[in-house]
C-alpha cells in the first residue's frame, strides 16, 4: 500500500511533488533572497543563459551520424535515419536547432522527451515534446508516459516508445532541473542584479550635500535651493566651476560599490552557476583568475570531458536504444570540438601519420585538399617496424 500511494504521488502534481507546469503557473519557487526563481525566467540570469546556451551550442555543433562498427573500422551507414538526426527531424526544424532546442529543455527543466512519429511501420520523423505536456504514470506499477497533445487528445506510450534524456536523476525514472538546485544562487543573482539596476537608476546615495550656514525650516525652499544647484552644474553644465555665497559648502560623497560587495556577490554567483553546469567559469566571459598559469587549454579539455562527454554517451546510447537494431549506433562525433583549435588538430595528424596511422591524403582529405602523388603511401618508422624487416634490410 506504501508503494501504491509512493508511485500516486510520484504522478501527479500537487503541493508536495509539484510539476514544472504548476511551478512556473504561480512564477516559481521564492528564494531566500525573495525572488522567485523557475526554469522559465531563469535564464534571465547571464551566467545560466550563457551556460545552458554553451552546452546546447557544443552539442547541435557535433555532427550527428548513424554508423557500424566493422573489422576494417567505422562505417556510416546512411539511410533515412541518419537524415533525421543529422539534416532534418522533421519538418518544422533542421538538425542543429532540433538539438539546440532539446539541450535547451535538458539543461533548464531537468528532462527532455523525443517523440518518433512513425508513417505505418515505417519511421517519418523525431518530434521534441514540451516537458509540460508529459507526466509519468506509475500507478499501476509499470513505467506510462502520458503525452498531452495540442488537440487535447491524451497519448500513452511505453519507455521504448519515447526518448527521454534526464539532466541528473534520483531514482532512474525522474529527471530533475539543475535549476533547482541552484534556485538559491539564482535568486540571490537576481536581487543583486536587480538592486544594482535600482542604484544606477535611482540613485543608492545622494552626490553630494550642500551645506548651508544657518536654519532653513522651510522645505520647499531646501528642496529649490538643490534643484537649482543641480540645474546649473548637471548635465551639458558639469565640470564647470560652482560659485557658492553666503557662507555655503559642497561635500562630495564618494559611493563605492565595493562597500556593499555586490560585485562580489555578482561574481560570487556567476562561479556557483558555472559549478553546477560544469563549465569553465572563462567560458561565460568570466575572467577572474584565468590566465596561463591556470592553463586555459587544460580547462577546454576538462569542459570537453566532464560537462560534454557525459551528456554525448547519454544522448548516444538512448537513441541507439530506442532507434536501432543489428549492431548499428548513433554517434556524435566530438573530434569535431578540436576543429576550431588548429593546433590541437596538427599535432594529431602528424602523429598519427609518424605512427603510420594515417596517410598525407587522408589528413588532406580532412582539410578538403585534393589527393598527391604518393600521398597514399603509410609512414613506418624504423623504431616500429617488425625485426624481420630491419634485419633484411627493409
Amino acid at each position: 500500500m506504501a508503494n501504491f500511494i509512493t508511485r500516486a504521488l510520484r504522478s501527479i502534481s500537487g503541493i508536495t511533488y509539484p510539476k514544472p507546469w504548476l511551478v512556473n503557473l504561480f512564477g516559481g519557487n521564492e528564494t531566500s533572497a525573495g525572488e522567485r526563481v523557475s526554469p522559465t525566467n531563469a535564464p534571465k540570469v547571464s551566467a545560466v543563459y550563457a551556460c545552458v546556451n554553451l552546452i546546447a551550442d557544443t552539442i547541435a555543433s557535433v555532427p550527428f551520424k548513424v554508423i557500424r562498427e566493422t573489422d576494417k573500422g567505422v562505417e556510416y551507414t546512411g539511410g533515412l535515419l541518419d537524415t533525421l538526426v543529422s539534416v532534418r527531424p522533421n519538418e518544422n526544424y533542421n538538425s542543429f536547432d532540433f538539438r539546440k532546442a532539446m539541450i535547451t529543455q535538458l539543461m533548464l527543466r531537468g528532462n527532455a522527451y523525443v517523440l518518433p512519429v512513425r508513417t505505418g511501420s515505417n519511421l517519418s520523423a523525431l518530434e521534441l515534446i514540451d516537458t509540460d505536456l508529459v507526466t509519468l504514470d506509475t500507478t499501476s506499477g509499470v513505467l506510462i508516459y502520458q503525452i498531452m497533445l495540442v488537440n487535447g487528445v491524451q497519448m500513452r506510450v511505453k519507455p521504448s516508445q519515447i526518448i527521454h534524456l534526464k539532466a541528473y536523476t534520483i531514482d532512474g525514472i525522474n529527471g530533475v532541473s539543475p535549476i533547482t538546485f541552484a534556485r538559491e544562487t539564482v535568486g540571490v543573482s537576481m536581487a543583486a542584479t536587480k538592486h544594482l539596476g535600482s542604484f544606477y537608476g535611482r540613485g543608492a546615495t545622494p552626490k553630494g550635500i550642500l551645506q548651508i550656514q544657518g536654519t532653513i525650516r522651510d522645505p520647499d525652499r531646501v528642496r529649490q535651493i538643490g534643484n537649482q544647484f543641480d540645474n546649473r552644474y548637471n548635465g551639458n553644465n558639469a565640470g564647470g566651476t560652482a560659485v557658492l555665497t553666503e557662507g555655503a559648502e559642497y561635500k562630495p560623497v564618494a559611493s563605492s560599490m565595493r562597500e556593499s560587495q555586490f560585485l562580489e556577490t555578482l561574481k560570487f554567483t556567476v562561479e556557483e552557476i558555472c559549478r553546477i553546469y560544469k563549465v569553465p567559469p572563462h567560458k561565460v566571459g568570466h575572467m577572474d583568475g584565468a590566465g596561463y598559469s591556470n592553463s586555459i587549454e587544460a580547462q577546454n579539455a576538462q569542459f570537453t570531458m566532464d560537462c560534454i562527454r557525459p551528456l554525448v554517451e547519454q544522448i548516444e546510447m538512448e537513441f541507439t536504444n530506442k532507434l536501432l537494431t543489428g549492431g548499428r549506433k548513433f554517434n556524435l562525433d566530438m573530434r569535431a570540438l578540436t576543429r576550431g583549435d588548429i593546433m590541437t588538430q596538427v599535432q594529431r595528424n602528424v602523429s598519427y601519420w609518424n605512427i603510420g596511422a594515417i596517410s598525407a591524403n587522408e589528413i588532406r582529405k580532412q582539410d578538403g585538399l585534393p589527393p598527391i602523388e604518393g600521398g597514399d603511401e603509410y609512414s613506418s618508422p624504423a623504431h616500429m617496424s617488425p625485426q624481420n624487416d630491419i634485419n633484411n634490410g627493409k
